[in-house]
């Protein structure tokens, strides 16, 4: 499990980066001084997203909604559904589309606003060139043999954009496991710039499956925080895929059939699985080895 106390250090740096363009010192220190006693005051239950959504509301007392996000998600969105067509014919020009799609997918979860700064379609593009990048044969011959046996899937999305990639995930995985009922999870709320309900609704994905919500602003999912119908649906998932950091943070350690798929993309996760950035993961929660 990654260290609670590295987990703090980084959010505490994440609000210090922020602040570091504003001229106030004495309204900075306030600020900091308000997220340090946020940050003391929480014991390890509390995991990096579920703080990160409360240091937030802390930001915007002090400095207001970043306002430009919104218009910055319905850019990626946008993007990626201009893409879409393109995408989808390449997926399926491979001899395992399904395995295809879902390296597009881990690729789209570079756009994450809160890991990766000046995130740029250049860059994000620069992604799907890596030779190297590749879903990991032994774990996704697992995962085949969890669809082939199971009923209920739960698709648990993360950011703007690359949900136009899970998209073709999921239309994959419906065409080759018809027999599965697949559910997709969004944010509650705002949550810098992940999904919610209206970019389901925006890209399409609402038409593909029922959506579901983590009833909160966290990114992640906060099991105590779901309402209670939809922690029964999570709980008889027979499988679940989780894209993003900040899912892996909460739920790693559930003990759930839940096959992580991700970006490294700070320090943290780099150190932990002793990997370059941005090099995609695709792990099972029941078969993570180390601490």
């Amino acid at each position: 499990m990654i260290l609670f106390s590295k987990c703090m250090c980084c959010l505490a740096d994440q609000q210090q980066r922020f602040v570091e363009k504003f001229d106030d010192e004495e309204k900075k220190a306030a600020f900091m001084k308000e997220v340090m006693s946020l940050i003391g005051s929480k014991g390890s239950e509390y995991n990096a997203p579920w703080l990160s959504a409360e240091i937030t509301e802390i930001r915007e007392k002090y400095y207001g909604k970043q306002d430009d996000i919104l218009q910055k998600k319905r850019q990626f969105n946008e993007y990626l559904l201009r893409l879409e067509e393109e995408l989808k014919k390449k997926i399926q020009k491979e001899q395992d589309p399904l395995k295809e799609a879902l390296r597009y997918a881990r690729i789209g979860n570079y756009i994450d606003f809160s890991a990766v700064e000046n995130v740029t379609v250049d860059d994000f593009m620069i992604l799907f060139q890596n030779e190297k990048d590749q879903i990991d044969s032994a774990e996704y011959e697992n995962f085949r043999t969890d669809l082939a046996r199971s009923d209920n899937l739960i698709y648990i999305m993360d950011n703007c954009g690359e949900i136009v990639l899970d998209k073709l995930v999921i239309q994959e995985l419906k065409k080759q496991y018809p027999h599965l009922h697949i559910m997709a999870m969004v944010r509650g709320k705002d949550a810098v710039n992940d999904a919610t309900m209206e970019d389901a609704r925006m890209t399409g994905i609402d038409q593909e499956v029922s959506v579901i919500d983590n009833n909160s602003s966290v990114q992640g999912v906060i099991l105590p925080l779901l309402t209670k119908e939809t922690k029964a649906i999570f709980d008889g998932a027979d499988i679940i895929i989780s894209k993003g950091q900040g899912n892996f943070e909460s739920l790693y350690g559930c003990g759930k059939n839940i096959y992580y798929l991700f970006l490294c993309k700070c320090d943290l996760f780099t150190k932990r699985f002793g990997v370059e950035r941005f090099e995609g993961m695709f792990l099972n929660e029941n078969r993570i080895k180390g601490e």
